[in-house]
């Protein structure tokens, strides 16, 4: 079997998981009707028992697939991203649903930091990032107990323009966000408050982007992918478990003296110079320098720049940000005509040293579609696929959206684009990607 067809099956099985996971929640809520009803609902408890027993063979065989991955090296692999809805009881006297006060933001950071599904989308950082570079409208939504303990939150961003349409996200611009809960009930209710705020703003959509199925029975997305790699304690254990191709192209990079650079608002300039570029080449529109300045500003710990310079001259620069156990690559760039000296490889595996000196975990390479040459240059590290899927709340005979760069209908548009000079796009970019999500 070859290395391919492995990995096409074992993101085969994750996501036959998630379904099955999904039937669960499922079934579950139906037997709990039903017993509400004083019936007994034998024939749904024989289909959760079937259903329980294939879902532990899947998560054995996925444990097992990992396990024999063909390295020198052993790195343990996260298989699934954490669950962001738990199993946790609801509490006497019901839950309900509060739009997010100053009095209650520092319950919701501390409710963010603990949850194991979280992600630095869910951070009030990241709003007020968002809310200094765009002004967007926002409504940031919790559930709670009746003594106000926080049991699930869901952040909420509209992005409204004549070119795009009129939609809620959470959250744009990166790829996790969605509802976190304590359990499916408070994830309802929080999805019935994000239906209602929908209807008032007579919004097209709500697009919530996960990396589990949650079992709320929405139509979603599921093309595309993140790239997650477990760190060990030690960069030489990390180094052992590459690929001799690997290690041969970051030697090769190293043969040509890099400096490489860590920093922040120092290295801020250098960096838009090449994802500007970068970004022109690739058709889409740029981000203002503003956005990331003013992540810095909001992330002062978490978020840096890294830099790599030929000759003086930069030719590849990273946006990273951590969050928990996790370290985040949202955006990295490196000159097409220095492509052939292994820079990229050298910038990333200098990452990924950055990472493990912090004691991450994981380290994120970022979305991207399946088979395609950037899912090729992230699997090369032995990171594993994690399936993300987009959960949508769509008006009644409503359809998915097709606001991204693979739909045909703006190709032409991206061939434009491309031919425009690179000052061109940093004047007219910002303006069209802040509605982008």
């Amino acid at each position: 079997m070859s290395c391919h067809t492995e990995s096409a099956d074992l993101l085969a099985r994750k996501r036959r998981l998630a379904d099955l996971q999904e039937t669960k929640g499922q079934l579950s809520r139906q037997i709990g009707a039903a017993r509400a009803e004083g019936k007994l609902p034998s024939e749904l408890i024989e289909q959760l028992k079937a259903i329980s027993c294939e879902a532990k063979a899947l998560q054995k065989a996925i444990k097992s697939q990992l396990n024999t991955r063909p390295t020198s090296v052993t790195v343990q692999e996260p298989s699934l991203a954490p669950a962001a809805v738990l199993d946790r009881p609801v509490p006497a006297g019901g839950l309900k649903v509060h739009e997010l006060q100053p009095d209650a933001e520092d319950a919701w950071s501390e409710y963010v930091s603990c949850h194991p599904g979280a992600s630095f989308a869910h951070s009030l950082a990241l709003r007020d990032a968002i809310a200094m570079t765009f002004g967007h409208n926002m409504r940031y939504l919790y559930a709670s107990n009746r003594s106000g303990q926080i049991m699930g939150v869901l952040p909420l961003i509209q992005l409204k323009s004549w070119l795009f349409g009129n939609y809620v996200v959470s959250v744009p611009y990166f790829n996790y966000g969605g509802i976190l809960a304590d359990n499916i009930e408070a994830a309802g209710l929080l999805l019935q408050k994000a239906r209602a705020w929908q209807r008032d703003l007579g919004a097209d959509h709500v697009e919530l982007r996960h990396a589990q199925t949650l079992g709320l029975e929405l139509p979603k997305r599921v093309d595309k992918v993140s790239f997650w790699l477990g760190l060990p304690e030690s960069e030489t254990v990390l180094w052992r478990s590459f690929s001799p191709k690997v290690r041969a192209q970051i030697r090769r990079a190293e043969k040509e003296t890099p400096d490489i650079a860590v920093g922040r608002e120092e290295l801020l300039e250098e960096f838009y110079r090449v994802f500007a570029r970068n970004m022109r080449d690739l058709g889409t529109p740029v981000y203002s320098p503003e956005f990331f300045r003013n992540l810095l500003v909001c992330f002062p710990e978490t978020a840096n720049i890294v830099a790599v310079r030929l000759r003086g001259k930069v030719v590849g620069a990273a946006f990273i940000m951590g969050f928990g156990s996790r370290l985040e690559i949202p955006w990295a760039s490196t000159l097409r005509e220095v492509n052939h000296t292994g820079v990229n490889m050298l910038m990333y595996w200098s990452i990924l040293k950055i990472a493990i000196h912090h004691r991450y975990e994981i380290f994120d390479f970022g979305r991207c579609t399946e088979h395609s040459g950037t899912y090729r240059f992230k699997k090369q590290w032995g990171a594993q696929p994690i399936p993300l899927y987009w959960d949508y709340c769509l008006e009644a005979g409503g359809s998915l959206p097709g606001l991204n760069p693979d739909n045909p209908k703006f190709r032409i548009l991206i061939a434009a684009w491309k031919r425009l000079p690179v000052f061109v796009t940093k004047i007219l970019g910002p303006a069209i990607v802040r509605s982008l999500p």
